[in-house]
Formats: C-alpha cells, structure tokens, sequence
C-alpha cells in the first residue's frame, strides 16, 4: 500500500527553488535514507514534504490525500517530525515534553485524557525513557534527548515518521542505539520511515531505500544493494572509496582511501 507519494516536487526559501523536480513514494512499512553532502537539499526536503515552506510546487499525497488541503492540525495526525537537536534550555520535564506529542489529538480545551497517559507510558517505555520522566529536558545527554524527542513523535502515533539527521551530534553506541528503535518501530509498529542522515555506512543496514540526493535533485534512488558503488559515491559526494560486502549484514559498506584526491 502507498503511504506516500511526491511528484515533481521543488521548494525553496524566498524566489529560490533549493529541490527541483523530486519524484518518488513510499510503501507502508518500508525505510527511506535521504543521503548528500551538505548543502544537497536534505533538510529543505523533509520540510517540503511537510507542507513547511511557502515556495512549493508538485504534488504531495498521503494516503490518497492531497498534503495542500489539510489544515496543519490533519498533517500532524499524519506526520510526525523529529529534527535535528544541538542544544536547549528549557525546563520542560521529559514528561512534558512527550505529551506535546498528543496535541494533534487533543480537544480545543486540550488536557490529557486516559488514552494519552496510556499512549506516553507505551512510548515511554518502546524508547526506554521511563527512568527519566521527572527529569528535565536541558538536563539530558544527547542520546537521552534525542530519545526523548522520537518519543514524542510517537504520541502523536501518525503513519509516518520523519527524522532529520538523526544520528547527528551523537556518539556511535546511541547511532546504533537510535536506529534499532527505528527498527523496532518498522516491525512492531508498521512505521514508515524516511530519515535524513550524513552517516551512509549507518544508514545501510536499516533502509529498503535510498536516495542520493545532488545539487537538489535526485542523483538516484533504489536499494542500497544496488545503489551503493563507486561511482554513485563519486559522484554524489566526490569522494574516493573502496565497496566491501560487511560480514554481518552481507551488505555493502564503503570505506575512504586513504590520501585519495578529493572531487569538487
């Protein structure tokens, strides 16, 4: 079944189009890593699809539904969104915070109700923050936090999960930590997933799909299996790499060479 669907899709700040002409869709559980260099397009992508920005043209569809003619409260009982954190200093309790994810379900006069206490202790305990509830947010590690924020991407228990660079800012054992909560989100939840993300040998193992983005297009899009050779490497990051089967996934895994010249 078809979540989602993108055609010809270009968005932008202001006059200027930062994604031109981006086409693809989604299957109901399936994972899609966004990969490129810096300044490709990645987050200007995951906002677009969204419904964030004013300078858009194309067609967005979820399940059947045209993305332009739900009102900000329909897309969020649809989407839900973790972006990039680097830093906060607010003092909302990690309870708090995960309620926050209820809002789009929430009556005008709002207040939690005995299903969003319930939906908060499930998710709570799926991303292993229990422990923490009492805590404050600013008072959190990076992992802890980022765990915190999927979680509250949960209660809004939406279709659809987009993540902006999860891994970033986070030591290796909480990247691995994140993405097997993904996972486990993909097959105990039927999640559909699509994540930006910088780290490509992170995001292998865990995708049906990937798409290279460049210069704000699409470069190429398929499994990893197939996508994932020398020269989409080249050309999308203008790097110099060797492909290696990994011995635990039988998948591809990339590693630089060492004083390789670097493209532009």
């Amino acid at each position: 079944m078809t979540i989602l669907e993108v055609k010809n899709l270009s968005a932008g700040y202001e006059s200027d189009h930062v994604i031109q002409d981006i086409s693809f869709s989604l299957e109901k559980g399936e994972f899609l890593s966004i990969l490129g260099k810096n300044g490709s397009g990645k987050s200007t992508l995951i906002k677009a699809l969204q419904g964030l920005l004013r300078n858009i043209s194309g067609r967005i569809s979820v399940k059947s539904k045209d993305l332009f003619s739900l009102s900000p409260r329909q897309i969020a009982q649809k989407i839900s969104y973790v972006p990039q954190i680097f830093s906060f200093s607010f003092e909302f309790s990690v309870t708090e915070t995960v309620l926050m994810g209820r809002y789009a379900h929430q009556g005008r006069l709002g207040g939690s109700s005995p299903d969003d206490s319930k939906i908060m202790d499930e998710v709570m305990a799926l991303t292993k923050i229990a422990h923490l509830k009492n805590k404050k947010i600013a008072h959190l590690s990076g992992g802890e936090r980022q765990r915190v924020f999927i979680a509250r991407a949960l209660a809004q228990d939406t279709p659809l999960l987009f993540l902006d660079e999860p891994s970033s800012h986070l030591d290796i054992n909480y990247q691995v930590e994140i993405y097997q909560i993904l996972r486990q989100l993909q097959e105990e939840k039927g999640k559909t997933i699509l994540a930006t993300e910088h780290n490509i040998n992170l995001a292998i193992p865990y995708s049906q799909q990937i798409m290279f983005l460049k210069n704000g297009g699409v470069q190429a899009l398929g499994p990893p299996e197939s996508l994932i050779t020398k020269k989409n490497i080249s050309e999308v990051f203008g790097a110099e790499v060797e492909i290696r089967e990994n011995i635990h996934s039988k998948l591809p895994e990339i590693s630089l060479i060492p004083g390789a010249e670097r493209k532009t």
